[in-house]
């Protein structure tokens, strides 16, 4: 193309030449101008000549060279496995290349999406590719940005082939009988147990093939491979179900937590991983299935009960002398709660600090940073003075300055950097400890040497004021103290009418004889008029999703986290609603979600679904640079999902 430009560019240069040359001869030289025109006319034409002659050989090389292109693109494509379809903007198929052809896919005319619906994503711009199954054919499709052009390449071989490796790939397991020792107390039990639960379990797993060992009493470990594993899924776990019914035929409490691991070729890291993933179901309350495949985010199936309440106290005898020794190795400790610290979070990072004072290490509490909930903000302004003579409390930046290599970080009532109310210490520090009454995630961002999370109990306050009993010191509290300790219990179980067992009132019975005054908590756990106010606004705003869930999206105010979570629980407490829903703004500056749930609907799988978390029965969210209008468009999708969910899982439990 550019030697062509040159040659007219030269053309014209002596076209215009020629004309100076005869307007030369011709009025300066006065010339005979008729042969002086003749000899230019001649010039022209020859040049004209030569410039035909150019053009056309030009556009035969060109002709030649795009066919040659032509056929080796179409080589090319042929040989790749590779098909060309071709549409318009209403996505009606107007071309196929011939390998489309050849396949059978004779179909021009049609609608694209009538043909492949599963390509909707790709052409409205929310995927780059996907993988279609047409007539056992498997195809990677591909766009082109800016055209109504897809294209097809037959991957058949690499799919089964990656298919196949995946069926004969190990996959690593663990079974893990929930709430056995306190189900097995005498002989009866044990023979009623092992005879209904666990020898259907192990038929269960030898129907499809998997080899198993029994570890203890209560636990099996599982080999099985992917396709398996796919059967098994396919099932949908139907085995969780059973052992619950039968469970509940006997008034047991008894559950089944299944872990697998996949996606390696090393063994050792397989089991593990799935030894971690156990973990992670039991601390997530058991009954449901936790799957995880290396590199990837891990899966979760079932937990459609309440965490229950263990009778054995074992475990709590053996965290409270783990964590005393961590007390006692550190220089010093750093008690860190969450961002807009409530009553609970408050309540077990003052007992903590009094833990330590009673081992005679220096502790400090982080409260400056993150925020505190009104109610309980103004219980500290009350008790300022009497708490302050036994407490450090700091901000973050005061409690980076009292860091050291052998300082111990306590986080209490979460378990994530995204709720902490100081990352900047969980980040440098290198000795955590976690003591937490909430469902963790998969992926903890944080390295913890202790990890204690326990998703039965009521509140954090519950886990720490158990410790008590098995420190060797005598632990002293202020009547301040247990009363803001009882009150963290008052407020998460709602005045003790969810969430509660006999642990619970235990711990609330120990801080009554310690000093605890039950009404003048009430009194601080009233509201005051305005808040009302603000909590009946969100009332008044809810309306049916369907008969048993209710849901409140306001749009305008902003309110408090805690008046979100007080007018969900007041929506809980309507006849026939098992789940309540609150959207609305946050005082943070972002928006906020509070799920409350009578138990019949997992609140905390659904508040997943949208990067939440909590329990079974409270759950929630918050989110930044949202409104409260795609919030409640995401939470209905995703309760439309669980309900159709919900619905085939419990038609199959039926024909089982």
């Amino acid at each position: 193309m550019k030697t062509k430009n040159i040659i007219k560019i030269i053309i014209a240069f002596f076209c215009v030449i020629a004309i100076a040359f005869l307007t030369y001869l011709v009025f300066v030289l006065k010339q005979n101008i008729f042969w002086n025109l003749l000899f230019v006319l001649i010039c022209v034409v020859c040049l004209l000549l030569c410039l035909y002659y150019l053009e056309s050989s030009f556009k035969h090389n060109t002709a030649v060279v795009a066919a040659e292109v032509n056929q080796s693109v179409t080589m090319a494509l042929k040989e790749g496995n590779v098909g060309i379809l071709v549409y318009n903007e209403d996505y009606e198929i107007t071309w196929l290349s011939d390998m489309m052809i050849e396949h059978g896919f004779e179909r021009i005319g049609e609608k694209l999406l009538t043909w492949l619906p599963e390509l909707q994503d790709m052409v409205g711009g929310l995927s780059d590719r996907e993988t279609v199954i047409v007539n056992e054919e498997k195809f990677l499709v591909t766009k082109r940005d800016g055209a109504y052009v897809l294209f097809f390449k037959d991957i058949t071989k690499e799919y089964d082939l990656e298919k196949q490796l995946k069926n004969d790939a190990y996959v690593l397991g663990f079974a893990n009988f929930d709430n056995y020792d306190e189900s097995s107390e005498n002989d009866d039990s044990v023979s009623y147990v092992n005879a209904n639960i666990k020898l259907p379990v192990i038929d269960y797993f030898k129907k499809y093939g998997v080899v198993y060992r029994t570890l203890r009493n209560n636990r099996l470990q599982l080999v099985l491979n992917g396709r398996i594993f796919n059967e098994i899924k396919a099932d949908r776990f139907s085995i969780l179900n059973k052992v619950r019914t039968e469970a509940k035929k006997n008034e047991m409490d008894i559950t089944l937590s299944l872990a697998f691991a996949m996606g390696s070729e090393n063994i050792a890291e397989l089991d593990e991983m799935a030894f971690s993933l156990l973990e992670l179901a039991q601390t997530r309350g058991g009954d449901q299935i936790v799957v995880q495949e290396v590199g990837k985010e891990a899966t979760y199936y079932g937990g459609s009960t309440e965490a229950k309440e263990k009778q054995s106290k074992v475990r709590v005898r053996v965290i409270a002398n783990a964590l005393r020794q961590l007390i006692n190795e550190s220089s010093n400790v750093i008690i860190v709660g969450h961002r807009d610290a409530d009553a609970d979070c408050v309540g077990a990072a003052i007992a903590l600090s009094a833990v330590c004072r009673g081992l005679n290490k220096e502790a400090s509490i982080v409260t400056y940073s993150g925020g505190v909930e009104p109610m309980i903000a103004d219980v500290l302004k009350r008790y300022q003075k009497a708490l302050n003579v036994r407490h450090d409390f700091v901000n973050e930046n005061e409690a980076l300055s009292l860091l050291e290599n052998e300082t111990l970080v306590i986080m209490v009532d979460h378990n994530s950097l995204d709720q902490t109310s100081a990352p900047g210490i969980l980040k440098q520090a290198k000795h955590i400890a976690i003591i937490d009454h909430h469902r963790r995630k998969a992926d903890l961002d944080v390295d913890a040497s202790l990890m204690y999370i326990e998703a039965s109990a009521s509140s954090s306050v519950e886990l720490v004021g158990e410790f008590f009993a098995y420190l060797p010191r005598k632990i002293s509290l202020t009547n301040e103290e247990v009363n803001i300790m009882y009150l963290g219990i008052l407020i998460d179980t709602n005045h003790f009418r969810g969430r509660t067992g006999g642990r619970t009132f235990d711990v609330a019975r120990t801080l009554r004889q310690m000093g605890a005054d039950p009404v003048l908590c009430d009194e601080f756990a009233q509201e005051p008029f305005d808040k009302v106010l603000m909590r009946n606004r969100l009332i008044a705003g809810a309306f049916r999703y369907n008969d048993n869930v209710i849901l409140s999206c306001i749009e305008e105010g902003i309110y408090p986290r805690s008046i979100a979570s007080q007018a969900a629980d007041s929506l809980l407490q309507m006849r026939e609603i098992d789940a309540a829903f609150v959207i609305c703004n946050s005082d943070g500056g972002d928006v906020l979600l509070s799920a409350r749930s009578n138990g019949k609907i997992n609140v905390q799988l659904i508040s997943e679904k949208m990067n939440g978390g909590g329990h079974l029965s409270a759950a929630g969210l918050q989110r930044k640079n949202s409104s409260v209008k795609e919030l409640k468009e995401e939470l209905i999708e995703v309760l439309n999902n669980y309900f159709i969910d919900k619905e085939q899982v419990e038609d199959e439990s039926d024909i089982a």
